[in-house]
């Protein structure tokens, strides 16, 4: 089984004022030898990062696969969003991309974004939705 470890996993993990706990939960996910990487994460985290947390992120990411993008993201993209907003859900374009990656490789997209679940209802995504700790 490939898992598709989605942004938000990642800003909490490394976020510095994420609390012990959360980052604890996160941490068998970022160790699973399954655990893959998509571009569109990368751009997500990489985008804003200072230069010094750039370089430690990259090294982190460096460790992991990343999923090829298919050819056909935008395609792909631009359907699931309109299916989502058939059933009157408007979702990030950046979340429609990763979805469209984890569909293209039958990974399981694994996140604590809500948005997940309007995609994952009008297709086939397979969905992990993880609850942080309180």
């Amino acid at each position: 089984m490939t898992l598709l470890l989605d942004t938000s996993l990642w800003i909490d993990f490394t976020r510095a004022r994420s609390q012990a706990a959360l980052k604890q939960f996160i941490a068998p996910f970022v160790l699973d030898p399954a655990a893959h990487l998509a571009e569109p994460v990368l751009f997500e985290v990489l985008r804003s990062a200072r230069p010094e947390e750039a370089r430690l992120l990259e090294a982190q990411f460096a460790t992991l696969p990343t999923l090829p993008t298919p050819a056909d993201l935008w395609q792909r993209s631009i359907a699931l969003g309109q299916a989502c907003r058939q059933v009157g859900r408007t979702v990030g374009s950046l979340d429609l991309l990763v979805a469209a990656v984890a569909l293209h490789h039958n990974a399981v997209l694994v996140s604590f974004d809500a948005d997940f679940e309007a995609i994952a209802s009008v297709s086939e995504l397979r969905l992990q939705h993880l609850r942080r700790p309180a």
